[in-house]
């Protein structure tokens, strides 16, 4: 009967709406993937020829006007918050959530800047990563404004009917503070969770990222619990007896320098590592583009197939309602910077 019924839902979801949300075009991408470096980009060609294309690209000139850019070094955490204490995880090969930051050891941030100064390749420094910026550093808000366009129209803010659903969307939107040495490395290759595009900021240093586009994903490994993560142990000597297919898998590789924003898609996987002391933001965003992509993301994590067909049923609606209110946000946008060019003028 619970068969009968969702399958039922499943097949009204399929008519709900005259327009559809999208989905992450499923096509398969060359082995090698070329990701553009722009110096400007306007929001538009943003929109179409990256976000809506689920194509990655670095924009170059996104935070030229961020303070940050000239104040924040490992040396200004120091002095401006060295008696912070936190809590953080030593052990940079054990296999977290990318998540999952809390560790057993406490820190000072004087005594945590001093390890990442001195990190090296051979014995890097703990990682200081997915920390909520205005959360520990309420101060530092004005340092990354403006924010830019690209960031919007982000649903993940929003109020949702569904508490659970609106608590997990919520803390996805908060823009979230990353500082580490050379040597260091995020945990685990990984997709943002929820089908999320992830945007990254790099306000210091040098960090590598290594990057593989959706279609690759079946070399790759996926958790069985938490299908955003690889199982692949290393990549640098990755165990091909235990993950043989990894071995058809081609990364693309760059390096994000101090300025520099990085558009990474929804589902693609990522992971990176950092050349000099690094200090890095990300945010999150949803919104009509990949929408349809969360969606899926949700319903295939449900082991009730009522439960599935449900979430199908209210996040569609709940997309669909917020892709009416925001079908004209670029255009809105696209005004607004014109009226403020001819206000300049006059």
């Amino acid at each position: 009967m619970k068969t009968i019924i969702a399958r039922t839902l499943l097949g009204l979801l399929g008519g709900l709406l005259s327009f559809s949300l999208p989905t992450v075009a499923e096509v398969e991408e060359p082995a090698i993937v070329e990701i553009e470096r722009r110096e400007t980009l306007d929001y538009e060609g943003f929109s179409k020829k990256y976000m809506f294309a689920n194509r990655p690209v670095i924009v170059t000139g996104a935070i030229r006007r961020w303070r940050a850019l000239s104040r924040w070094t490992p040396e200004f955490f120091k002095s401006e918050f060295g008696s912070m204490t936190f809590t953080i995880d030593e052990d940079l090969k054990r296999k977290a959530g990318y998540k999952e930051v809390a560790g057993s050891v406490e820190y000072t941030m004087a005594r945590f800047i001093d390890q990442v100064l001195e990190s090296t390749d051979e014995k890097p420094a703990p990682y200081f990563r997915n920390r909520v910026l205005y959360d520990l550093f309420p101060s530092l808000k004005e340092d990354i404004e403006p924010l830019p366009a690209y960031f919007q129209p982000n649903w993940l803010p929003d109020h949702f009917l569904i508490d659970r659903v609106g608590d997990v969307l919520n803390r996805g939107s908060a823009i979230e503070l990353y500082i580490g040495g050379r040597g260091g490395a995020f945990p685990v290759l990984h997709y943002d969770g929820a089908a999320t595009h992830a945007f990254l900021m790099q306000i210091y240093g040098r960090k590598k990222f290594i990057v593989y586009p959706p279609s690759q994903g079946r070399f790759l490994y996926p958790s069985p619990e938490k299908p955003n993560l690889s199982m692949v142990n290393s990549l640098d000597q990755p165990d091909l007896e235990k993950f043989p297919l990894f071995a058809r898998a081609v990364a693309t590789t760059f390096v994000l320098e101090p300025g520099e924003m990085l558009f990474i898609p929804s589902g693609w996987w990522h992971t990176t590592k950092m050349l000099t002391p690094c200090i890095s933001v990300s945010i999150n965003t949803v919104n009509r583009s990949n929408w349809g992509a969360l969606v899926d993301y949700v319903a295939m994590r449900q082991g009730n197939p009522l439960v599935s067909a449900a979430s199908r049923v209210y996040l569609t609606g709940a997309g669909a309602w917020r892709a009416w209110r925001d079908r004209n946000w670029g255009e809105r946008h696209t005004q607004r910077v014109a009226s403020v060019g001819e206000n300049k003028a006059s």
